[in-house]
């Protein structure tokens, strides 16, 4: 099923394959994006017409476990059964763990006061 909106020179296209959603954005300059969703309605895939694209996985109860990047940037989180992050890693060596989480290494401090990245993926100084 194909539902398409129209306002002015943009149009968004919605289409359902009864899994999953998909969604494509054009705008009058010829820029474009496409959205892939999964079956509760978590986003799984984004690209643009600029050559940019993400991925993300999650896990069973929709926490995302995974965000990968074009550029190369990667994130990986774990939760425990509440559904709290736990343990967050990056692909720039970046990594905290929670006070809750059992595995904490107790000689490590709890870095949790600073962003690990920008927009774009890279590493704020």
């Amino acid at each position: 099923m194909n539902i398409t909106y129209k306002k002015e020179d943009n149009t968004i296209i919605h289409f359902y394959d009864g899994v999953k959603k998909y969604e494509h954005y054009k705008n009058s300059d010829g820029y474009e994006e496409w959205k892939e969703y999964d079956e509760k309605g978590n986003e799984i895939h984004y690209k643009n017409s600029n050559g940019y694209e993400r991925w993300k996985e999650y896990d069973k109860e929709g926490n995302e476990i995974h965000y990968k990047n074009s550029i190369g940037y990667e994130e990986w989180k774990e939760y425990d059964k509440k559904g709290n992050e736990i343990h967050y890693k990056d692909s720039s060596g970046y990594e905290r763990w929670s006070d809750d989480n059992p595995n904490n290494p107790k000689n490590r401090p709890i870095v949790d006061d600073c962003e690990p990245f920008s927009f774009g993926g890279e590493l704020k100084q």
